[in-house]
């Protein structure tokens, strides 16, 4: 197991490389390393949207049955861009109704970023149990309410001096198309409502660069938008490899990965930009 364990990390270090978002590369190797993918594995990721974690499980050169499902038709069209040519299943689905799936089908369920969209996060949560085989596991996260100041400098003054919070557009920053955040306690709470049996709870992703959800943002605008060239795309995109990029692209990536080596250093138990959560059937 643990020879296995240090090979998955190894391999994942590589996949991440060229992922320039530092809260999303540290949640996405918390999220696979939390799931523990063994060969044979049947893994649901629900909220799967471009299809970025689908992408890494499916390539750790393992032997796992992998399955998606979201809400969004647009981003279910990217996912199935980005995993073009592999054996994965990907259904559009409503969690607030019902997934397309039998009681005890799925091993391994990963469900990140989506609780904070859901009218009712204890139903979409009981449904996520209902189709997770009994002792399987739950791998979730959600945006922290006790997110760094650096993070989100707008909002977080809007919060702690007026009670108060940009709701949609490029200044909503963490709260951007969210009905609420989570404080660890309060994720806490939801899941186990639900009937889960909590493992973990982990706050992740403390320091970070000024503005730095709003230069994501930015740079997302940019990828996504068709205003690079195909090779400045390629160059920074976090489904290719890390190839020779230009010298400003270069020392941003370093700056990041540079900045986020802070957190392996100090990590406040409840404050960070993440909450990852592990829980039981």
């Amino acid at each position: 197991m643990q020879k296995q364990s240090s090979k998955l990390i190894k391999k994942l270090k590589r996949l991440l490389e060229n992922t320039g978002d530092m809260a999303l590369k540290r949640r996405a190797r918390r999220i696979i390393e939390e799931t523990s993918p063994q060969d044979g594995d049947n893994i649901l990721e629900v909220g799967c949207g471009d299809g970025f974690y689908l992408h890494l499980l499916s390539s750790l050169d393992l032997k796992l049955k992998l399955s998606g499902v979201d809400l969004n038709p647009m981003a279910l069209k990217s996912a199935k861009e980005n995993l073009k040519g592999k054996k994965i299943l990907l259904q559009e689905a409503d969690l607030m109704r019902k997934l397309p799936f039998k009681k005890q089908s799925f091993d391994k369920v990963i469900m990140s970023e989506v609780a904070e969209h859901l009218p009712n996060d204890v139903k979409g949560l009981k449904e996520v149990g209902r189709v997770l085989k009994k002792d399987g596991i739950l791998v979730l996260t959600v945006p922290n309410h006790n997110y760094p100041f650096f993070w989100d400098p707008v909002n977080w003054t809007l919060e702690h001096f007026f009670g108060t919070h940009i709701k949609s557009g490029f200044w909503s920053g963490l709260w951007n198309q969210h009905l609420r955040l989570y404080t660890p306690n309060q994720i806490e709470k939801s899941v186990k409502k639900a009937g889960f049996n909590i493992e973990k709870v982990e706050s992740m992703t403390w320091w970070c660069l000024p503005f730095n959800h709003n230069l994501m943002h930015l740079a997302a605008r940019k990828l996504y938008g068709g205003d690079l060239s195909p090779e400045m795309t390629k160059a920074i995109s976090k489904y290719n490899k890390v190839s020779r990029r230009p010298f400003l692209i270069d020392l941003a990536f370093g700056t990041v990965n540079l900045m986020d080596r802070l957190n392996d250093i100090y990590q406040p138990k409840d404050y960070g930009v993440g909450v990852l959560v592990k829980a039981f059937k």
